[in-house]
């Protein structure tokens, strides 16, 4: 096992000559700018937002998961004191419908294809009339069948759920000769991966606002991508965009369960028909209901290997559910298959993808997008394969892992690829090799299980994917950044500060950010994909650097100085240490005096900028591509776990994650990030399932919901590798998604360990565990179950 630490290289990009501010602010952990108001309870979230004059909104949901609805009685409704109007799609202006993929979703539905299906929206007084109101209307339907599972969707003669059929969209990648390499390998082995349905489960509902303002729909409500909720409320509505203002407040967590747009345009049109306040606010049960999930995917997979464990061939089969709706499923399909094969040496692959439609609940964008089912099956045909060879499974990782500038799945290669690293670094912190399996009763046995994963950074596929920011110099000297980037608890505008503060050599925590206004802040896309880090960081450098640069010529015009022999510290221009005269690195100009003679003189000190990287669309017919996407990020875990064979129960008891970040910016953010992917992968590999009959969902509370509490979590430890991507700001990547990706298979591959036999459908609860057991039991060869 290798010994060496991480590698460290010096941060790389752009740097104007003689721009270097010598504050130390990369790399640095600091203070995040909303903890305080947070912990404290003094920052308004959505539903803190409407005064007691607002009305209240309550959504009319249809009762059936497939209908056709015939009639939706309002009168009586209408009739109780205080209800002020009820909108139907007789009301909208524009085009009733919404997708961010496909515009396939009606803001008022005449057909319902799933349980939170929209008919209406009841505006009263008060939340108790407007509850008596919704309680009053009757909806007469007839019911359509039901397409409850993917089967049922590819079957012959299945009922369509659109006029284009179940089949929503197909993948593929097409590398070598996979049947010829499959048929020539050693041993094949064959698995079959069934995820689950998963919830997002944020604490906070969706809630928010809306009214009128000199003609302008001013909606403060949480989405994760505000310049594009607003462009989907102006064609519902059928207004100019520049009549639609989405401010973001406070939100309490996204994980991609906010791409969708959720009541942006219900508040819009009321505001806009009533002129007057309106508020809107979910009950939990509602916004379980109303809300997209992860889509449930099950993988065939079958994996070939030389007698010595060399990979040489894959063939992947992808069923994916996409509920009744589009969301941003052909992408997560897409991200899907290009991660087929992980960060594994695979030469031939071949694997096909097919996304059906179903009433369950619409399925979209989580936390993993597609990516994190796939890494459970390719690591449990690891697993597989381990066993079959008799290789202990770190050893057959060793032999396969990718190296530096060799190609992902798609074929695109991978400058740095740091998954070595990672796996080593957490085998090390782990004590892989004295490890102990000795447990504290006979009922109870221990297993370690170890996860390889890589994530493509941005929505790649040569997806335009632009971010843009702006920083200007206030007159009072203070480094303003105005961004569209939402932050929902990540830490982006902290880090945004941190940057400008690098580049104009001040104190990140004196830069004023103006954040997720579309009125104020440039455009710079959904913050999903792990991107944020990578684009909107690269937009606020640029625009930083370009002021930088400006002040520069200021200050040398000023003194008579080369700009070469200047530099911004200390919110001052100083002279370089080697300036004759300058020994004592004297400031020649405060910061604000800078910024007023440079007003003077005709320099903007505004500069707002663009990061947009070109990726490649896969190729028609092979699905390689030479950029794919921008980067990649590697990780490893490894998980220890203890399992009571009498009752299935498992107990994760630590886990380790080590993660290739590039540079961390702010590694605390960082490591946040990372334990809270852990927490949130914990519970999609042991507990958290959507449960449906019959497109019914049967729990959507967080009684019969089950999540992770502090109860569950384990001892995590976050370990943060740094070898500088090309790309990003300082050398860093994002890591918004791979702490979670890595954790389910570092789980259930501990569990196999522990049992010797695999548990191949999550989430792994008890009874599963047990009947994996029982299974191997009377097969008596520790085969998967």
């Amino acid at each position: 096992m290798s010994s060496g630490p991480p590698i460290r290289r010096r941060p790389t990009g752009p740097v104007r000559p003689g721009q270097q501010p010598q504050v130390n602010v990369i790399g640095r952990s600091i203070r995040r700018f909303d903890g305080k108001g947070k912990v404290t309870g003094e920052t308004p979230f959505g539903g803190d937002l409407a005064g007691p004059e607002a009305y209240t909104a309550l959504v009319i949901r249809s009762p059936h998961p497939h209908c056709e609805i015939e009639d939706v009685e309002l009168a009586a409704a209408r009739a109780i004191p205080g209800v002020v109007a009820i909108f139907t799609g007789d009301d909208i202006g524009g085009t009733n419908r919404h997708g961010l993929i496909r515009r396939d979703q009606e803001v008022f539905s005449r057909r319902a294809r799933f349980m939170g299906d929209c008919l209406g929206l009841i505006v009263a007084a008060t939340p108790k009339i407007a509850q008596r109101a919704l309680e009053a209307v009757k909806v007469s339907y007839k019911e359509l069948p039901i397409v409850a599972t993917m089967d049922d969707a590819l079957a012959e003669g299945s009922y369509p759920l659109h006029e284009t059929g179940n089949v929503l969209s197909t993948e593929l990648i097409r590398r070598g000769d996979a049947d010829s390499a499959l048929a020539e390998s050693d041993v094949v082995v064959n698995t079959e991966t069934r995820t689950q349905c998963v919830d997002h489960a944020f604490l906070d509902r969706e809630a928010g606002m809306a009214y009128m303002e000199d003609g302008v729909v001013t909606i403060y409500a949480s989405g994760q991508w505000i310049h594009e909720e607003r462009r989907l409320v102006a064609l519902a509505l059928g207004l100019p965009q520049e009549r639609v203002r989405i401010i973001q407040p406070a939100t309490g967590g996204a994980f991609g369960g906010r791409e969708d747009i959720s009541i942006q345009i219900y508040l819009g049109l009321a505001a806009l028909k009533l002129d007057h306040p309106v508020r809107i606010e979910y009950t939990r049960e509602e916004s379980m209901i109303a809300r997209h999930k992860r889509h449930p995917i099950r993988i065939e997979y079958t994996l070939g290997a030389t007698r010595e464990g060399v990979l040489t061939a894959a063939k992947v089969r992808i069923l994916s559910d996409e509920g009744a709706y589009a969301s941003t499923g052909p992408a997560v399909l897409r991200k899907a298959v290009s991660h087929c094969t992980g960060p594994y040496r695979v030469p031939n692959i071949h694997a096909d993808g097919v996304a059906v439609f179903t009433n369950n609940n619409p399925t979209g964008a989580m936390r993993g997008f597609g990516a994190c089912q796939l890494a459970i099956a390719y690591e449990s045909a690891i697993v597989e394969l381990s066993r079959v060879l008799k290789i202990d499974v770190v050893e057959l990782k060793r032999i396969n892992l990718l190296d530096d500038g060799e190609g992902v799945t798609t074929d695109q290669k991978i400058p740095v690829v740091g998954v070595r690293d990672c796996m080593e670094a957490a085998l090390r912190r782990i004590g892989w090799d004295k490890r102990s399996y000795e447990t504290p009763a006979p009922h109870l046995r221990r297993g370690y299980g170890v996860s390889t994963i890589c994530f493509g950074v941005g929505y790649g596929d040569g997806f335009p994917d632009a971010s843009r920011a702006r920083v200007r110099m206030a007159d009072d000297g203070v480094v303003e950044v105005f961004t569209g980037g939402v932050d929902f608890g990540q830490g982006l505008h902290s880090l945004a500060a941190q940057i400008a503060a690098k580049e104009l050599g001040v104190d990140p925590l004196a830069v004023r950010v103006v954040a997720s206004d579309t009125h104020r802040t440039p455009e710079s896309g959904s913050s999903s994909a792990t991107r944020q880090t990578v684009f909107t960081g690269n937009a606020v450098r640029l625009a930083a650097s370009e002021v930088a640069g400006q002040l520069l010529d200021v200050a040398a015009a000023y003194t008579g100085l080369h700009w070469d022999d200047l530099e911004l510290r200390g919110n001052a221009i100083a002279a370089k240490h080697d300036i004759a005269g300058h020994e004592d690195r004297t400031v020649v100009l405060p910061l604000r005096q800078a910024v007023r003679l440079g007003r003077e003189r005709g320099y903007a000190l505004d500069v707002e900028s663009c990061f947009k990287p070109r990726t490649v669309a896969k190729q028609k017919g092979t699905g390689k591509s030479p950029r794919a996407f921008i980067t990649y990020m590697f990780a490893s875990h490894v998980a220890e776990v203890l399992v009571d064979i009498e009752t299935g129960e498992v107990k994760v008891a630590r886990i380790v994650a080590a993660h290739d970040v590039g540079k961390a910016i702010n590694p605390q953010q960082v490591e946040g990030q990372i334990e809270g992917g852990v927490v949130q992968g914990l519970g999609m590999a042991l507990m958290e399932e959507v449960v449906s009959e019959g497109g019914f969902m049967k729990n959507a509370s967080f009684t019969d919901y089950i999540i992770p509490t502090i109860v569950d979590t384990p001892t995590i430890e976050a370990l943060v590798i740094e070898r500088d991507d090309p790309e990003g700001p300082y050398g860093a990547r994002g890591v918004g998604e791979p702490g979670l990706i890595g954790t389910p298979p570092a789980i259930l591959g501990a569990i196999a360990d522990a049992i010797g036999t695999q548990v191949h459908e999550t989430p792994a609860n008890a009874e599963r565990v047990w009947k994996a057991i029982k299974r191997s039991e009377r097969a008596g060869d520790g085969a998967s179950a």
